[in-house]
């Protein structure tokens, strides 16, 4: 990456996956056709100019075997979260600064139902905020918003004060939160913050899928 990016797209991709029960990190589950690390680059590559994946430098993620549709030819980055720091905020904040931009999405690899559409909303939304971030089931989602420049500064010094907590992090910025009503108008509404946790939400997950497929 060079220069300054418009739209940086931020895939946090450091789950173990530890309660699904597989011998591969989260991002390498499959789900349908596709592996989460690639579904999540897939949505990125439509609304952002750069992608960085940020996770754990000792977790092994070796690059998609296929092509991803939408990245044309252009490469994920991967951004390491900093050293002796673990969990989201250390990877929204490696991913944050990974290269200069003007405005960020943020979206974790675990949530497979997540569209460019909603997200492209979220970045409509910035404005001067620093943080666009929808609460969907009555909880914030950092992991699926939109950040201005600005922010990362903040995050980052919150993550050296000895924040571990996304969540907690992200309630200094000056940012505008969707209400569970406004989430539920964008594409793809409530399902977009689907968490794929365990073995019970990958079944879920690919019962959604199967429907999808059934009614077309």
């Amino acid at each position: 990456m060079s220069g300054t990016v418009a739209t940086l797209g931020v895939l946090v991709a450091g789950g173990a996956g530890a309660r699904l029960g597989f011998v591969v990190p989260k991002a390498l589950v499959r789900v349908g056709e596709a592996t989460l690390l690639e579904r999540g680059l897939r949505t990125l590559a439509a609304i952002a100019d750069e992608i960085v994946i940020a996770a754990p430098a000792d977790l092994a993620l070796p690059p998609p075997l296929e092509p991803i549709r939408g990245l044309a030819g252009r490469e994920a980055a991967r951004a390491s979260d900093p050293p002796g720091f673990v969990g989201p905020l250390a990877g929204v904040v490696a991913g944050l600064s990974s290269c200069p931009f003007e405005r960020a999405v943020v979206l974790a690899v675990d949530l497979p139902f997540a569209t460019a559409a909603a997200l492209s909303e979220l970045l409509a939304r910035l404005g001067h905020r620093q943080a666009v971030i929808p609460v969907a089931g009555g909880f914030p989602q950092p992991l699926a918003a939109a950040y201005a420049a600005s922010a990362r500064p903040i995050l980052a010094a919150r993550l050296e004060a000895g924040e571990r907590y996304l969540v907690r992090a992200v309630e200094v910025l000056d940012a505008e939160r969707l209400d569970e009503e406004a989430v539920k108008r964008l594409p793809g509404g409530l399902e977009n913050f689907f968490n794929l946790n365990t073995r019970e939400d990958l079944a879920e997950a690919e019962r959604r899928l199967a429907a999808r497929e059934a009614a077309r």
